[in-house]
């Protein structure tokens, strides 16, 4: 299938990503939450001395903040992921969508071999990516089995 196939020779570093924020650990919550909403973005990287130190998620923010009850003046450290899942730009977009299936993320940092960050890919990227050069592939897709029809179509 020519999808999977351009998939595979598709790099990362060819996509139009933006610029990641990045903030450090000693950020405030409460300003982590004001960059995410201003800027509309998912997630944000922390880093220390140029290099990815950390990854706060709007899931990070929802299950440890909020359950919690924690407050929003404690910094970013006290709920940032440091286990992270990295990829480099020049590996494939299928490459990508692997780490992001196995390991349930919709964003993944890209960085180089000493760690130095160098952006972010996320999910909408290679969504945007599919749908602009398969459209017919996506519009075509036959529907899943366990698909419902809430109301019916048409007039």
């Amino acid at each position: 299938m020519e999808l999977n196939r351009r998939l595979r020779e598709e790099l990362i570093r060819h996509l139009p990503l933006s610029e990641p924020i990045r903030i450090e650990e000693t950020t405030p919550i409460s300003t982590l939450i004001d960059l995410l909403a201003d800027q509309n973005r998912g997630c944000v990287l922390v880093e220390k001395e140029g290099r990815l130190h950390g990854l706060v998620s709007e899931r990070d923010i929802l299950a440890k903040v909020l359950e919690r009850k924690m407050s929003a003046d404690e910094p970013v450290s006290a709920i940032m992921s440091t286990e992270i899942e990295t990829l480099r730009p020049d590996e494939s977009l299928d490459r990508a969508i692997q780490v992001m299936t196995s390991g349930g993320y919709r964003h993944v940092p890209l960085v180089d071999e000493s760690n130095r960050i160098l952006g972010l890919i996320s999910a909408r990227n290679v969504i945007d990516y599919i749908s602009e050069h398969f459209p017919a592939e996506v519009f075509n897709l036959p529907p899943r089995l366990d698909q419902k029809m809430v109301s019916k179509e048409g007039a």
